[in-house]
């Protein structure tokens, strides 16, 4: 399945197999679901067995595997997903990243890789139309990203730890008007960054520090109150909560009308129907 800068697949290579690949533009992780695989390039090679989880390949390097009676799930990434919340090295977006390990940091991280994995498959799949539900798919590659950007140590998540950027209350506030104009357009971290002329991480750290949270979770925020809005003003013969709800980016309704109901006291298709 490959929709955007992502593409999540399982793959299932019975007996004893070995192979090499040209170079890859893209990140991939394998996890193994059964047997074995050493993959990596024929210099570095990691040895993962069923239940682990390997950063396998990194853009511009090849790779190479040799499975045993493997089952195996891969997930691939182009650079520009990460991009999404690192912002763009080429674009004054900052350091390009650079991953220091291709193993989680713990095996909680790598349980998280696993059921972010679960979600963006199950997410994708029920997307018979991309372009009707962009806020959907863009949502689910950001989030594929930034669970990488979790999982694996690197030089941008490792950084934010130690760096504290200036940054002014009026920058948060343009910030916030940026975010509440371009609410229904598919922006990034790097676009709400090169509007208000800082980096993605000077982004993050503002939220952090002035609204205590980040900046994806107020866009979820601002995109769930224009949810109520619609409900409100919607007509209930013809309108519906799903169909609204994948308007502004949320996916599954059963997780919509949680979320929903606990910010506005009501489900909405109480909202819908008045």
């Amino acid at each position: 399945m490959e929709i955007g800068d992502v593409s999540v697949t399982d793959a299932e290579l019975p007996c004893a197999l070995e192979f090499e690949t040209d170079e890859w533009p893209c990140y991939l992780v394998t996890q193994v679901r059964a047997g074995s695989a050493r993959i990596g390039t024929t210099a570095r090679a990691e040895r993962c067995e069923t239940g682990d989880v390997v950063l396998a390949v990194r853009p511009g390097r090849p790779c190479w595997a040799e499975t045993e009676d493997a089952e195996l799930s891969l997930a691939a990434l182009t650079p520009a997903a990460l991009f999404r919340i690192t912002g763009d090295p080429a674009s004054g977006g900052g350091p390009a990243v650079r991953f220091t390990s291709t193993r989680p940091r713990s095996p909680a991280a790598a349980a998280q890789w696993d059921t972010t994995i679960d979600y963006v498959t199950s997410t994708l799949n029920g997307v018979r139309c991309p372009d009707d539900a962009a806020l959907v798919v863009s949502g689910a590659v950001s989030l594929l990203a930034s669970t990488l950007l979790h999982v694996f140590p690197n030089t941008y998540a490792d950084a934010q730890h130690v760096e504290q950027p200036q940054v002014s209350a009026p920058l948060v506030r343009r910030a916030i008007d940026f975010i509440q104009a371009n609410c229904a357009r598919d922006i990034t971290m790097g676009d709400i960054a090169a509007a208000i002329n800082v980096t993605p991480r000077a982004v993050q750290y503002m939220f952090r520090r002035h609204l205590d949270t980040t900046p994806m979770a107020y866009l979820r925020r601002v995109r769930l109150d224009r949810a109520h809005r619609d409900l409100l003003a919607a007509d209930p013969t013809c309108d519906t909560v799903a169909a609204i709800a994948i308007r502004w980016g949320f996916a599954h309704t059963g997780r919509f009308s949680r979320v929903y109901r606990a910010e506005f006291g009501e489900s909405p298709s109480v909202t819908l129907h008045g």
